[in-house]
């Protein structure tokens, strides 16, 4: 969700967010300049890894279903507790228990958040519908370089549907079964939890293959990598076994490269 985040932020920083303007026009107090717009040279590269631009298969068929929804709630909830030592990021929305509050109190009060009804959040974003709206809003800067690195970590089985690879992240196996069986075969080729069709540019957006990485206003497709699941581009699968740490070190000591070519184009 990171290459949506960050374009998103591009587009602030550019347009600015109206709501949050005549918010602060009506209610008075202080705007991060984020939201006023008007700064159109902040960024000269976005560079994404496995993002779900088109959304994610996983996301529509599960993650949004009220029986997923529900044990993300109730991590929210557990996560805010005066015992708790695990912070999910949900104070925003209220989720800290007071000093005097009650946990009963506490679980009535989260489980009226506006938070469950809302589409203004990573999950909702994730889906097919959510993506589509941010694709829209988030139309390409002619002065900016877009590149996308996408990964495949699965193969067609037997009966037509992609299977994971052996060795892909053992936690991604249902997610990518899910969409190895989705009913539009264009979709199945997955990293584990994003399909690679998805992963390589936004639909309805201008895009080209890869090659010298300088041009601007279009997104450049890298090759699909083949046997790279959607962690093995952070790092974090420890009992990964396909890829060494000098292997990651040089993808990205390839992604600097390509940057600060990027930024000495600019002197």
């Amino acid at each position: 969700m990171g290459g949506q985040t960050i374009r998103l932020m591009e587009h602030f920083l550019r347009f600015g967010n109206q709501e949050e303007i005549d918010y602060q026009r009506t209610h008075g107090g202080t705007i991060s300049p984020l939201f006023e717009g008007g700064q159109d040279n902040m960024i000269s590269s976005i560079t994404t890894l496995g993002t779900p631009h088109n959304g994610s298969a996983a996301a529509d068929r599960v993650g949004n279903q009220q029986a997923f929804k529900d044990i993300v709630y109730a991590l929210g909830r557990m996560g805010g507790g005066k015992l708790a030592n695990i912070d999910f990021g949900f104070e925003k929305w209220g989720f800290k228990q007071g000093a005097n509050e009650s946990y009963i109190d506490y679980m009535k009060r989260v489980a009226e958040s506006a938070l469950w009804k809302t589409d203004d959040n990573a999950m909702y974003d994730l889906t097919s519908k959510g993506s589509e709206a941010l694709n829209e809003n988030t139309p390409l800067n002619p002065n900016i370089t877009y590149t996308t690195y996408t990964g495949l970590a699965s193969h067609e089985g037997i009966t037509g549907n992609y299977v994971p690879d052996i060795g892909q992240f053992f936690l991604f196996d249902t997610t990518s079964r899910i969409i190895g069986s989705e009913p539009d075969k264009t979709l199945r080729p997955n990293d584990g939890i994003v399909s690679v069709v998805s992963s390589l540019y936004p639909t309805g957006q201008a895009f080209t293959d890869f090659t010298d990485g300088l041009k601007k206003g279009i997104w450049q497709v890298t090759p699909v990598m083949q046997g790279w699941d959607h962690l093995d581009f952070v790092g974090l699968d420890a009992l990964d076994f396909k890829h060494t740490g000098i292997e990651l070190q040089q993808f990205y000591a390839g992604l600097i490269n390509n940057m600060m070519k990027v930024e000495e184009a600019e002197v």
